[in-house]
């Protein structure tokens, strides 16, 4: 009797996992789909912020200045302003994603190398145009 009633456990037991582990595994592939959808929006949303302000300071003219606080995925691994371009590389579960946004603004340095900067979450830049050539800074 004993051995009936573990071996009734037993089958239970493997009939209850049998059918909830792939509905856990799908809720978190899902959950990981939308989370790369997301953070891939946000990207998009960043460059776009970062290249119009690049824009307004620039169409200002010398001495024009303007602070921007950019929300960034976790998932950043750099922001990259130059070659008329803003760049915002993050990672996600497929490999890189990069949100880019054109800007008419002529960066200081971009001849050479565009300008990189590493940082995810939400932190403030400082975009201001010297000699007709716009800079981009991170404030300490």
């Amino acid at each position: 009797m004993k051995g009936q009633a573990s071996m009734e456990m037993l089958i239970t037991l493997g009939i209850v996992l049998a059918f909830t582990l792939p509905v856990i595994f799908l809720m978190f592939t899902v959950t990981q789909v939308g989370y790369d959808e997301t953070a891939m929006a946000q990207a998009d949303a960043s460059a776009r912020s970062l290249a119009d302000t690049l824009n307004f300071v620039y169409s200002q003219g010398p001495k024009a200045k303007r602070t921007i606080v950019l929300n960034n995925p976790p998932a950043t691994e750099s922001i990259t302003v130059g070659n008329g371009e803003v760049v915002v590389r993050i990672k996600t579960t497929e490999g890189y994603y990069d949100g880019v946004s054109p800007t008419f603004a002529e960066v200081q340095g971009e001849e050479t190398s565009p300008q990189t900067i590493r940082g995810a979450g939400l932190f403030t830049l400082e975009v201001y145009n010297s000699d007709g050539k716009v800079v981009v800074s991170v404030p300490e």
